[in-house]
């Protein structure tokens, strides 16, 4: 499957192979079962390659959970939450072959105002308070995308879902305990995750959090989330740098995350424990997030990260005025219908349209966009700079940069947070956004040089060098492909993941290995990193694949015995790295029934590589692989193997020399020279 480009690259759904085909009878009463015990769905991958169809979001399901808390007269209750912006009453998933324990769910929890009207192309605005009580077992909307209005979508789609084990914490998120026993807030771990899509499609549901915590060893508290995306979101351009606009979508996420610290222990979770965690966009997000919190003079709202498939070098982060997102800007404008606004009040005329009309508008200007992967409503860098006209001129207290700097600049002044963090990528991060059709070797030139204008043609030379022509080269290692795919097909999914995912995440662990530890720190944080490899589509280990496998999202992987071992494995050492003190994915709770983080001890990553500014520790890179040999989600019968050490590869090794000597044609301007005036050169 694919994570992102079956919904942005209108590719249609995946074939999703089970093996289990009952007569329609037993299908029927199955549907019935799930319908009526512990259903908490739209959220899985599987199905569609993007966590679910945007239009299959609803909240159908969600008033037919049953209660299992008892008030004093023996009358069923539901779980309730006391917040400052009022009462809310969730619902409990029960016990199923889905949920080995029950759950409690507080879904559509809002955590700032509704983004419509004057809030629209505005950052995120607090609650106010309230007494009132609200239900919260429905799904709350989810922020408009995909070219149409649909009746789950609206602007007021600022919302969370919280999940927690059953019957462990009261309203006021203490210990339920004996009556005449001493309280205690129950301060359980929090894992936060950062939905994907590119920054332009997406919603918090994609990740089954609540099969993440049903399954986890120790008990947790665990939150999903909207966030803007798309021009709602993210709509780069001058005009929207001096107001002070950019990276909307980002804004949120933090308001959620200081959201969290004021609420969550009402949950019954620890605000000074929380694990952020994302995919794809998820994870590009998270990677600001570390480097903006260095600088910030407010706490980071996180302890340790988890990033799967995404990193701050990842694709391109340019500045607001770079040619491509002005051309991007101007193309949205005229498909709303506002070309003959004046500047100094295009926003104020954005606010007035139709939903409708933005969300159609930025779907022409996506689709002209989409195959070239040069996508527009990116993360911008928006912090002033000498060498482009996107200084913000008002509003620079209330609204700080972001993203102030080029992130490989950021890496190189040590501008990021020491915490511990799990990151890594799948084996085929490419084959989802690569021209499927391409023979020659004249088109993959042409898909490089239109992705990075600057690449130079001796850079091109030198790229077919480290990726030979599988049309030319009787030794080249990609001459493989699907049926049906161009001849280019496999050495164009090496070269893009390389690019886009590999290289990128690598070059986090590197700078996050080998970071010289902070003042008062006697040990740096430990880096983790894996590769994900059980097979899917074309039969190979797509981005995004790992994504029910990390959540153990059963309902998803059902007959898939292999796999399901896998998701045991890697789930496992995902939610120790979550609860354990340390921070350690091979702690194991003595006498848990489940995994835990025990089975294949995983080592911390200790870079074999080099760059200008800090030396590789003399380490061979050690990486967890997850699912090498699987393929039942293609199929297949081969199981594989669960989890094995590795060291990285060679052409990991040549092929991220190649890249991190070029990160700089994929951010500010896009030169290949280094323009600024501070900092070493990479």
């Amino acid at each position: 499957m694919c994570y992102v480009p079956q919904i942005l690259k209108g590719r249609g759904r995946r074939r999703t192979v089970l093996t289990w085909s009952w007569f329609l009878a037993v299908a029927v009463l199955l549907s019935l079962w799930l319908h009526l015990y512990g259903s908490d769905y739209g959220h899985g991958a599987g199905r569609t390659g993007f966590s679910g169809s945007l239009l299959d979001v609803g909240d159908d399901m969600a008033t037919l959970t049953t209660t299992t808390g008892k008030a004093a007269d023996g009358a069923a209750t539901d779980p309730a939450v006391i917040l400052r912006q009022g009462t809310y009453v969730g619902t409990t998933l029960l016990a199923s072959y889905r949920f080995p324990k029950p759950i409690e769910a507080f879904r559509g929890v809002p955590y700032a105002q509704d983004t419509g009207g004057q809030n629209r192309f505005r950052p995120p605005q607090p609650l106010p308070e309230s007494t009132e009580t609200f239900a919260a077992v429905k799904w709350g909307k989810i922020c408009p995308a995909e070219g149409a209005v649909h009746p789950n979508m609206s602007e007021n789609c600022l919302n969370a879902n919280i999940y927690r084990p059953a019957e462990l914490v009261d309203r006021y998120g203490y210990e339920k305990r004996e009556p005449g026993t001493a309280r205690k807030k129950a301060q359980l771990p929090v894992v936060v995750y950062i939905h994907g899509g590119g920054f332009n499609v997406g919603y918090g549901r994609e990740r089954n959090m609540a099969s993440f915590a049903a399954w986890a060893d120790a008990p947790m508290v665990a939150v999903n989330f909207n966030y803007r995306v798309g021009p709602l979101g993210f709509l780069p351009a001058a005009v929207t740098a001096r107001e002070g606009l950019l990276n909307l979508g980002l804004r949120d996420q933090q308001m959620l995350l200081g959201w969290v610290q004021n609420n969550i222990e009402a949950f019954g979770g620890d605000p000074k424990n929380v694990t952020v965690m994302g995919l794809s966009a998820g994870a590009h997000s998270i990677g600001h997030h570390i480097m903006y919190y260095s600088r910030s003079s407010t706490p980071a709202p996180f302890v340790k990260a988890i990033l799967e498939s995404g990193a701050t070098t990842a694709r391109a982060v340019f500045y607001p005025t770079h040619p491509r997102h002005l051309v991007q800007f101007r193309e949205f404008i005229i498909a709303a219908g506002a070309a003959g606004v004046p500047e100094a009040g295009i926003f104020a005329h954005l606010r007035t349209l139709p939903l409708e009309t933005i969300v159609r508008a930025s779907k022409t200007v996506w689709d002209k966009y989409v195959d070239s992967v040069t996508w527009p409503f990116q993360p911008v860098i928006d912090g002033p700079n000498a060498f482009a006209n996107s200084s913000q001129t008002t509003n620079i207290t209330t609204t700080p940069p972001l993203i102030p700097d080029l992130p490989i600049n950021s890496w190189l002044a040590g501008n990021h947070l020491r915490i511990p963090i799990i990151t890594g990528f799948n084996t085929n991060e490419g084959t989802c956004f690569i021209p499927a059709q391409a023979n020659t070797t004249s088109e993959f030139r042409a898909f490089f040089q239109g992705l990075i204008p600057s690449l130079s043609q001796a850079d091109l030379d030198k790229l077919e060098s480290l990726y030979p022509d599988p049309v030319t080269n009787s030794s080249s290692p990609y001459k493989t492909v699907p049926t049906g795919m161009g001849a280019q097909w496999s050495r164009l999914d090496a070269a893009y993941a390389h690019y886009a995912y590999i290289c990128p995440v690598l070059q986090t662990a590197h700078f996050m290995s080998s970071s010289v530890p902070e003042s008062g720190e006697e040990v740096k944080p430990a880096v983790y990193v894996y590769r994900y490899a059980a097979t899917s589509t074309h039969g190979t280990a797509n981005h995004g694949d790992e994504a029910v496998v990390v959540a153990r999202d059963v309902a998803e992987m059902r007959g898939l015995a292999g796999l399901q071992e896998v998701a045991r494995v890697m789930h496992g050492k995902w939610a120790a790295f979550a609860t354990a003190a340390a921070s350690d994915p091979n702690h194991r709770i003595p006498g848990a029934s489940g995994e835990g983080g025990g089975g294949v001890e995983w080592p911390a990553f200790v870079s074999p590589l080099a760059s200008h500014a800090r030396e590789g520790a003399g380490g061979t890179g050690k990486i967890m692989v997850f699912g090498e040999g699987n393929d039942e989600m293609n199929g297949g019968t081969g199981m594989g193997v669960p989890a094995e050490v590795v060291d990285m590869t060679a052409l990991e090794r040549d092929a991220c020399q190649f890249w991190w000597e070029r990160v700089r044609m994929s951010q500010g301007l896009g030169r290949r020279e280094r323009v600024e005036k501070t900092g070493p050169k990479l």
